[in-house]
């Protein structure tokens, strides 16, 4: 573990972001570095994500062969082989690696109601900051609710934007819906675009979706929640 964190320090990605002593989040690669420069080799085992209890991240595997979410230690993953099927396995024993990883581990959480009528980067800095985080640096959260409207892709070894030329059987895999149950893994992450989060936007979000006895992840491209939908934010007061 030590060796990888100190080959992230020295690629510069590796980032510490304390509103208090209660949040510390991790990078693993960054977003430019990974996407558009094609640096994909393995910097975080799932073992290591694990050695601390409830960890909280999203990320992408080694190669850029799927999407990792990661929920109270929980490891999801989310691959396709074809960007036509996409399948989420949850590996809670099995070994693997990302190449993209922000991850954090929370231990008690402050819920509240996430404010309608207004963007979503906006009611998710409100409630962080009325519960005393400093949103100037990163801090996860999750929302649970009904999503109006989403979008999400599961990646298949290319960044489509870099590569814009992809064969079809390299092409994301991407879904999209309305009126749907799901549970948003993100952090809020200012000034950290290309490292943190894509250009254009201070969140990086995945989404969980239970869907009968199938479960569906992958990176949230767009989301609209509908009124009522709940938030979790770090308790950054309760040092217990």
């Amino acid at each position: 573990m030590i060796r990888s964190f100190l080959r992230s320090l020295i690629l510069g990605v590796t980032l510490c972001g304390c509103a208090t002593d209660a949040i510390r989040v991790d990078q693993y690669g960054g977003m430019r570095d990974v996407l558009r420069l094609g640096n994909t080799q393995s910097r975080i085992s799932f073992e290591e994500m694990r050695q601390q209890p409830h960890a909280i991240g999203v990320g992408a595997l080694t190669d850029l062969q799927g999407e990792i979410t990661v929920f109270d230690g929980q490891i999801f993953v989310a691959t396709t082989s074809d960007g036509i099927i996409a399948s989420t396995t949850r590996e809670d024993a099995t070994p693997g690696s990302a190449t993209l990883m922000t991850i954090s581990h929370v231990k008690k959480w402050h819920h509240d109601t996430l404010p309608d009528s207004v963007p979503l980067e906006q009611a998710i800095e409100t409630v962080a900051r009325s519960h005393g985080i400093d949103s100037d640096t990163p801090f996860p959260f999750t929302i649970e609710g009904v999503a109006e409207s989403y979008e999400l892709h599961v990646i298949n070894g290319f960044c489509p934007i870099a590569t814009p030329d992809l064969a079809p059987e390299d092409q994301p895999w991407r879904a999209q819906g309305e009126s749907t149950a799901l549970k948003v893994i993100g952090f809020f992450a200012r000034d950290q675009q290309g490292v943190m989060t894509h250009h254009g936007s201070n969140l990086h979000i995945h989404a969980i979706i239970e869907d009968g006895n199938e479960t569906i992840t992958g990176h949230l491209d767009a989301v609209e929640m509908a009124p009522g939908s709940n938030i979790s934010v770090p308790d950054v007061v309760d040092r217990d």
